[in-house]
């Protein structure tokens, strides 16, 4: 993702619904075991989700990695205390069994990440029984100029994470869609953004919202967020899953 897009990312992820409810989500899907848990952020962006994190869990031992250098500067602008190195998540820098948690949140989507090594590394540094969590962008149909602007390489089903995750010994918990009733415009206004690429720069979806608007679409997707954890949505713009290493 260029710095461009970082500075955009960076700018809206505090306050911009989607990232207020799935990290909230994230938070309470984490359910440690200890209160001085270790958790790797894999692909940490711009830093709003291990500050989120740390606001949630403030006694964790937090890394991130991050290839990209100005995401880096902007994650360490934080002050979040969590250790902070460049890296790829195709090659992670830890030894084996080094973490209770792992965190990818739309780092295997995007272009140039190899999934199934991301997947392996992830499962190759979690201690047995540690949790990984993933969110990626779901379906093709949903490509559009954010694909572009935000470097989305690929789409995902719940069929195809599945598998990803399954082959690599995962043992998956909760596998489920979100963001599922504003998937229809959504899709509309991805459609009409895929028509005029070429004709215009491309650029992400994010806009500045209405406070009203914006509250009322965090509410929605926090409960959709809530309702998946007792029953599997059969679409949405996001596939979200939970697995354990076991072994």
């Amino acid at each position: 993702m260029s710095p461009e897009e970082h500075d955009i990312m960076h700018g809206f992820e505090d306050h911009y619904w989607w990232y207020q409810a799935l990290r909230q989500h994230l938070a309470d899907s984490i359910q440690p075991r200890s209160p001085s848990f270790s958790l790797l952020d894999a692909g940490c962006g711009t830093g709003g989700t291990l500050a989120a994190i740390r606001k949630n869990f403030p006694d964790a031992e937090l890394t991130g990695v991050e290839l990209g250098d100005h995401a880096l500067e902007l994650t360490a602008g934080r002050n979040t205390g969590a250790r902070l190195l460049r890296a790829s998540v195709n090659e992670l820098p830890f030894s084996e069994a080094s973490f209770d948690v792992v965190l990818s949140i739309d780092v295997w989507t995007a272009a140039g990440v190899d999934d199934a090594l991301a997947a392996h590394e992830s499962h190759r540094v979690l201690r047995p029984g540690g949790k990984l969590i993933v969110n990626l962008a779901a379906f093709e149909m949903l490509r559009g100029a954010h694909d572009c602007a935000t470097d989305i390489g690929r789409r995902y089903t719940r069929r195809e994470l599945r598998a990803l995750l399954e082959g690599t010994n995962f043992q998956i918990e909760r596998l489920t869609y979100w963001n599922a009733t504003l998937m229809p415009p959504i899709a509309l206004v991805r459609w009409i953004s895929r028509m005029r690429l070429g004709s215009q720069p491309a650029r992400s979806d994010f806009r500045a919202l209405p406070p009203f608007l914006n509250a009322a679409l965090k509410q929605l997707a926090a409960l959709e967020l809530s309702t998946s954890r007792h029953l599997s949505l059969p679409f949405g713009t996001s596939v979200f899953a939970i697995a354990r290493k076991y072994g």
